[in-house]
């Protein structure tokens, strides 16, 4: 897919896969807004190397649990870029039924 001039929303993209896609869609030619709920310093991080891959960026917050915060996430994407071409929602959403242990 050509991302070259789009523009896409990676939604938990402070840290783990969905930094990766922010980059990988960086290095593309893609705007990026990297998206984050708690971890700003990450999320300041990732930010800080897509610019650095040469991409315009966009920090948001917002807890995409949340309709009204994903609302102005979108408002704020339109406002700076345009419009949204692609959606990554890598973000999860953990709830009290869920439970998962990881293991190395």
């Amino acid at each position: 897919m050509q991302v070259a001039g789009k523009t896409a929303i990676v939604t938990g993209s402070a840290v783990g896969v969905g930094r990766a896609t922010a980059l990988g869609l960086a290095r593309r030619g893609a705007n990026v807004v990297v998206n984050y709920s708690r971890s700003e310093a990450e999320a300041r991080e990732t930010l800080a190397d897509v610019e650095a891959l040469g991409a315009k960026a966009l920090l948001v917050r917002a807890d995409v649990s949340r309709d009204e915060e994903v609302r102005a996430m979108v408002a704020q994407t339109v406002e700076r870029f345009g419009g949204v071409d692609v959606l990554v929602n890598n973000a999860g959403i953990p709830t009290s039924s869920t439970s998962v242990t990881w293991r190395a």
